[in-house]
Protein backbone atom coordinates (compact mmCIF):
# COMPACT_ATOMS: atom_id res chain seq x y z
CA UNK A 1 0.00 0.00 0.00
CA UNK A 2 1.34 3.38 -0.87
CA UNK A 3 1.35 5.90 1.94
CA UNK A 4 -2.02 7.61 2.29
CA UNK A 5 -2.43 11.03 0.74
CA UNK A 6 -4.22 12.87 3.56
CA UNK A 7 -2.08 15.75 4.79
CA UNK A 8 -1.09 15.74 8.49
CA UNK A 9 -0.26 18.74 10.56
CA UNK A 10 3.01 20.17 9.35
CA UNK A 11 5.87 21.56 11.36
CA UNK A 12 5.81 24.89 9.65
CA UNK A 13 8.60 27.43 9.46
CA UNK A 14 10.49 29.11 12.25
CA UNK A 15 9.94 28.61 15.95
CA UNK A 16 6.36 29.89 16.02
CA UNK A 17 4.83 26.57 14.97
CA UNK A 18 6.97 24.71 17.48
CA UNK A 19 5.98 27.02 20.34
CA UNK A 20 2.32 26.76 19.34
CA UNK A 21 2.56 22.98 19.36
CA UNK A 22 4.14 22.86 22.84
CA UNK A 23 1.50 25.27 24.10
CA UNK A 24 -1.27 23.09 22.62
CA UNK A 25 0.18 20.05 24.42
CA UNK A 26 0.51 21.93 27.72
CA UNK A 27 -3.04 23.28 27.38
CA UNK A 28 -4.38 19.79 26.80
CA UNK A 29 -2.49 18.36 29.79
CA UNK A 30 -3.61 21.17 32.08
CA UNK A 31 -7.19 20.75 30.93
CA UNK A 32 -7.15 17.01 31.64
CA UNK A 33 -5.70 17.62 35.10
CA UNK A 34 -8.19 20.32 36.10
CA UNK A 35 -11.25 18.51 34.74
CA UNK A 36 -10.16 15.24 36.41
CA UNK A 37 -9.78 17.00 39.75
CA UNK A 38 -13.14 18.74 39.41
CA UNK A 39 -14.96 15.53 38.50
CA UNK A 40 -13.31 13.60 41.32
CA UNK A 41 -14.35 16.20 43.88
CA UNK A 42 -17.92 15.99 42.63
CA UNK A 43 -18.22 12.21 42.94
CA UNK A 44 -15.96 11.44 45.91
CA UNK A 45 -18.78 11.74 48.51
CA UNK A 46 -20.68 8.90 46.77
CA UNK A 47 -17.80 6.48 46.17
CA UNK A 48 -16.04 4.36 48.78
CA UNK A 49 -12.66 4.52 47.04
CA UNK A 50 -9.36 6.30 47.68
CA UNK A 51 -9.37 9.74 46.11
CA UNK A 52 -6.41 9.04 43.81
CA UNK A 53 -8.21 6.02 42.36
CA UNK A 54 -11.24 8.18 41.70
CA UNK A 55 -9.06 10.76 39.94
CA UNK A 56 -7.56 8.03 37.76
CA UNK A 57 -11.01 6.84 36.75
CA UNK A 58 -12.03 10.38 35.84
CA UNK A 59 -9.09 10.82 33.47
CA UNK A 60 -10.78 9.18 30.45
CA UNK A 61 -13.79 11.48 30.70
CA UNK A 62 -11.53 14.47 31.24
CA UNK A 63 -9.39 13.49 28.23
CA UNK A 64 -12.45 13.26 25.97
CA UNK A 65 -13.71 16.67 27.10
CA UNK A 66 -10.25 18.23 26.81
CA UNK A 67 -9.73 16.78 23.35
CA UNK A 68 -12.99 18.32 22.18
CA UNK A 69 -12.12 21.68 23.73
CA UNK A 70 -8.60 21.79 22.29
CA UNK A 71 -9.47 20.65 18.77
CA UNK A 72 -12.90 22.13 18.21
CA UNK A 73 -12.84 25.28 20.34
CA UNK A 74 -9.23 26.41 20.61
CA UNK A 75 -8.00 25.25 17.18
CA UNK A 76 -11.26 25.32 15.23
CA UNK A 77 -10.31 22.05 13.52
CA UNK A 78 -12.18 18.79 13.05
CA UNK A 79 -11.34 15.36 14.47
CA UNK A 80 -10.99 14.14 10.89
CA UNK A 81 -7.96 16.40 10.45
CA UNK A 82 -6.13 14.41 13.14
CA UNK A 83 -6.29 11.07 11.36
CA UNK A 84 -9.91 10.23 10.67
CA UNK A 85 -10.08 11.87 7.27
CA UNK A 86 -10.07 10.42 3.79
CA UNK A 87 -7.32 8.44 2.13
CA UNK A 88 -7.46 8.20 -1.60
CA UNK A 89 -9.85 9.65 -4.22
CA UNK A 90 -11.99 12.60 -3.31
CA UNK A 91 -15.36 10.90 -3.11
CA UNK A 92 -16.69 10.35 0.41
CA UNK A 93 -17.65 6.78 -0.51
CA UNK A 94 -14.05 5.98 -1.45
CA UNK A 95 -12.67 7.65 1.67
CA UNK A 96 -15.04 5.73 3.92
CA UNK A 97 -14.25 2.47 2.15
CA UNK A 98 -10.50 2.86 2.58
CA UNK A 99 -10.85 3.75 6.26
CA UNK A 100 -13.08 0.73 6.80
CA UNK A 101 -10.55 -1.57 5.11
CA UNK A 102 -7.71 -0.22 7.23
CA UNK A 103 -9.78 -0.59 10.41
CA UNK A 104 -10.81 -4.17 9.57
CA UNK A 105 -7.25 -5.06 8.65
CA UNK A 106 -5.99 -3.74 11.99
CA UNK A 107 -8.76 -5.61 13.80
CA UNK A 108 -7.88 -8.80 11.93
CA UNK A 109 -4.16 -8.44 12.67
CA UNK A 110 -4.95 -7.97 16.37
CA UNK A 111 -7.22 -11.03 16.50
CA UNK A 112 -4.67 -13.12 14.60
CA UNK A 113 -1.93 -12.00 16.99
CA UNK A 114 -3.98 -12.98 20.02
CA UNK A 115 -4.83 -16.33 18.44
CA UNK A 116 -1.22 -17.05 17.58
CA UNK A 117 -0.04 -16.26 21.10
CA UNK A 118 -2.80 -18.47 22.55
CA UNK A 119 -1.94 -21.42 20.30
CA UNK A 120 1.79 -21.15 21.04
CA UNK A 121 1.09 -20.89 24.77
CA UNK A 122 -1.18 -23.94 24.80
CA UNK A 123 1.12 -26.08 22.63
CA UNK A 124 4.17 -25.30 24.77
CA UNK A 125 2.25 -25.77 28.01
CA UNK A 126 2.84 -22.18 29.12
CA UNK A 127 -0.91 -21.49 29.09
CA UNK A 128 -3.70 -23.59 30.53
CA UNK A 129 -7.40 -23.23 29.89
CA UNK A 130 -8.95 -22.15 33.19
CA UNK A 131 -12.38 -20.66 32.63
CA UNK A 132 -13.60 -18.69 35.63
CA UNK A 133 -16.41 -20.40 37.55
CA UNK A 134 -18.20 -17.05 37.73
CA UNK A 135 -20.09 -17.48 34.48
CA UNK A 136 -22.09 -14.29 34.96
CA UNK A 137 -18.87 -12.26 35.17
CA UNK A 138 -17.44 -14.12 32.17
CA UNK A 139 -20.34 -13.39 29.83
CA UNK A 140 -20.80 -9.89 31.18
CA UNK A 141 -17.16 -9.14 30.32
CA UNK A 142 -17.15 -10.98 27.00
CA UNK A 143 -20.22 -9.13 25.74
CA UNK A 144 -20.08 -5.74 27.43
CA UNK A 145 -16.41 -5.06 26.77
CA UNK A 146 -16.84 -5.22 22.99
CA UNK A 147 -18.25 -1.67 22.69
CA UNK A 148 -16.00 -0.50 25.53
CA UNK A 149 -12.89 -1.73 23.69
CA UNK A 150 -13.87 0.21 20.57
CA UNK A 151 -14.65 3.38 22.49
CA UNK A 152 -11.39 3.18 24.44
CA UNK A 153 -9.35 2.55 21.31
CA UNK A 154 -10.93 5.47 19.43
CA UNK A 155 -10.38 7.88 22.33
CA UNK A 156 -6.82 6.77 23.05
CA UNK A 157 -5.78 6.81 19.41
CA UNK A 158 -7.19 10.31 18.97
CA UNK A 159 -5.31 11.42 22.09
CA UNK A 160 -1.95 9.68 21.69
CA UNK A 161 -1.49 9.09 17.94
CA UNK A 162 -3.84 11.84 16.88
CA UNK A 163 -3.44 14.98 18.96
CA UNK A 164 -0.25 14.41 20.99
CA UNK A 165 1.92 12.68 18.38
CA UNK A 166 0.99 15.11 15.64
CA UNK A 167 1.55 18.15 17.82
CA UNK A 168 4.90 16.70 18.91
CA UNK A 169 5.83 16.20 15.25
CA UNK A 170 5.31 19.94 14.78
CA UNK A 171 7.47 20.70 17.81
CA UNK A 172 10.43 18.33 17.34
CA UNK A 173 11.92 15.60 15.15
CA UNK A 174 9.65 12.68 14.32
CA UNK A 175 11.71 9.97 16.13
CA UNK A 176 11.70 12.08 19.29
CA UNK A 177 7.96 12.72 18.89
CA UNK A 178 7.32 8.97 18.65
CA UNK A 179 9.51 8.33 21.71
CA UNK A 180 7.79 11.00 23.83
CA UNK A 181 4.28 9.92 22.84
CA UNK A 182 5.20 6.27 23.48
CA UNK A 183 6.60 7.13 26.92
CA UNK A 184 3.46 9.08 27.84
CA UNK A 185 1.29 6.20 26.65
CA UNK A 186 3.28 3.74 28.77
CA UNK A 187 3.16 5.86 31.93
CA UNK A 188 -0.58 6.51 31.66
CA UNK A 189 -1.31 2.78 31.33
CA UNK A 190 1.00 1.58 34.07
CA UNK A 191 -1.02 -0.29 36.71
CA UNK A 192 1.67 -1.36 39.19
CA UNK A 193 2.52 1.37 41.70
CA UNK A 194 5.64 -0.44 42.98
CA UNK A 195 8.80 -0.15 40.88
CA UNK A 196 10.00 -3.71 40.37
CA UNK A 197 11.51 -5.64 37.47
CA UNK A 198 7.96 -6.53 36.39
CA UNK A 199 7.08 -2.82 36.34
CA UNK A 200 9.94 -2.02 33.98
CA UNK A 201 9.00 -4.95 31.73
CA UNK A 202 5.45 -3.66 31.53
CA UNK A 203 6.64 -0.12 30.80
CA UNK A 204 8.88 -1.37 28.01
CA UNK A 205 6.07 -3.44 26.49
CA UNK A 206 3.68 -0.49 26.61
CA UNK A 207 6.34 1.72 25.04
CA UNK A 208 6.79 -0.79 22.20
CA UNK A 209 3.04 -1.00 21.66
CA UNK A 210 2.83 2.78 21.53
CA UNK A 211 5.65 2.76 19.00
CA UNK A 212 3.87 0.24 16.76
CA UNK A 213 0.65 2.23 16.90
CA UNK A 214 2.58 5.42 16.10
CA UNK A 215 4.26 3.64 13.19
CA UNK A 216 0.84 2.75 11.80
CA UNK A 217 -0.03 6.45 11.72
CA UNK A 218 3.29 7.40 10.14
CA UNK A 219 2.85 4.79 7.40
CA UNK A 220 -0.82 5.52 6.62
CA UNK A 221 -1.36 9.07 7.94
CA UNK A 222 -4.60 7.74 9.39
CA UNK A 223 -5.73 6.20 12.69
CA UNK A 224 -7.99 3.47 11.35
CA UNK A 225 -5.49 0.60 11.46
CA UNK A 226 -4.33 1.63 14.95
CA UNK A 227 -7.91 1.78 16.23
CA UNK A 228 -8.65 -1.74 14.97
CA UNK A 229 -5.43 -3.22 16.34
CA UNK A 230 -5.81 -1.39 19.66
CA UNK A 231 -9.41 -2.56 20.10
CA UNK A 232 -8.51 -6.21 19.50
CA UNK A 233 -5.55 -6.17 21.90
CA UNK A 234 -7.47 -4.28 24.60
CA UNK A 235 -10.30 -6.81 24.37
CA UNK A 236 -7.89 -9.73 24.57
CA UNK A 237 -6.11 -8.28 27.60
CA UNK A 238 -9.42 -7.90 29.44
CA UNK A 239 -10.96 -11.27 28.56
CA UNK A 240 -7.95 -13.62 28.60
CA UNK A 241 -7.54 -13.50 32.38
CA UNK A 242 -11.00 -15.08 32.68
CA UNK A 243 -10.27 -18.06 30.42
CA UNK A 244 -6.56 -18.91 30.72
CA UNK A 245 -3.88 -19.03 33.38
CA UNK A 246 -0.08 -19.28 33.47
CA UNK A 247 0.73 -22.01 36.01
CA UNK A 248 4.47 -21.29 36.23
CA UNK A 249 4.81 -17.71 37.49
CA UNK A 250 8.61 -17.92 37.27
CA UNK A 251 8.27 -17.70 33.47
CA UNK A 252 6.44 -14.37 33.58
CA UNK A 253 9.56 -12.55 32.31
CA UNK A 254 9.32 -14.66 29.16
CA UNK A 255 5.59 -15.14 28.65
CA UNK A 256 4.22 -12.08 30.39
CA UNK A 257 1.01 -12.11 32.41
CA UNK A 258 -2.60 -11.39 31.55
CA UNK A 259 -1.47 -7.88 30.64
CA UNK A 260 0.02 -9.48 27.47
CA UNK A 261 2.73 -6.89 26.83
CA UNK A 262 5.09 -7.53 29.76
CA UNK A 263 7.12 -10.51 28.53
CA UNK A 264 9.88 -11.13 25.99
CA UNK A 265 7.56 -13.13 23.71
CA UNK A 266 5.11 -10.25 23.45
CA UNK A 267 7.97 -7.84 22.66
CA UNK A 268 9.05 -10.06 19.78
CA UNK A 269 5.46 -10.20 18.54
CA UNK A 270 5.21 -6.38 18.66
CA UNK A 271 8.47 -6.02 16.72
CA UNK A 272 7.11 -8.46 14.12
CA UNK A 273 3.93 -6.37 13.91
CA UNK A 274 6.06 -3.32 13.22
CA UNK A 275 7.84 -5.21 10.46
CA UNK A 276 4.51 -6.29 9.00
CA UNK A 277 3.39 -2.67 8.92
CA UNK A 278 6.51 -1.55 7.11
CA UNK A 279 6.20 -4.39 4.59
CA UNK A 280 2.48 -3.87 3.97
CA UNK A 281 2.78 -0.13 3.47
CA UNK A 282 5.87 -0.29 1.29
CA UNK A 283 5.86 1.77 -1.88
CA UNK A 284 4.52 -0.17 -4.90
CA UNK A 285 7.04 -1.29 -7.47
CA UNK A 286 7.17 0.51 -10.77
CA UNK A 287 4.65 -0.92 -13.18
CA UNK A 288 2.70 -2.73 -10.50
CA UNK A 289 0.13 0.05 -9.97
CA UNK A 290 -1.02 1.58 -6.71
CA UNK A 291 -2.92 -0.15 -3.96
CA UNK A 292 -5.57 2.08 -2.43
CA UNK A 293 -5.27 0.98 1.17
CA UNK A 294 -4.57 -1.78 3.63
CA UNK A 295 -6.49 -4.91 2.91
CA UNK A 296 -7.57 -3.69 -0.54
Amino acid sequence: MAAATARPLTKGSGGGASRAAWWAIARFGLSVLLISLALSLLVVPWLDLPWLKIVRRCVSIAAAISLWLCIKKFEGRSFRSYGLGGTGPASSQSRGGTGKRQFLFGLGVGIATLGLMLVIGLVTGVYEIAVTPDRAKLWRTVLSFIPAAFLVSILEELVFRGFLLQQLMRACATPLAVAISGALYALVHLRDSSWTAATYRELFGLFLLGGVLALSYLRTRQLYFAIGLHAALAYGARVNKLVIQIPDASLSWLTGTSRLINGVVSWIVLLCLGGLLVWWTRAPRAGKGNREGMGS
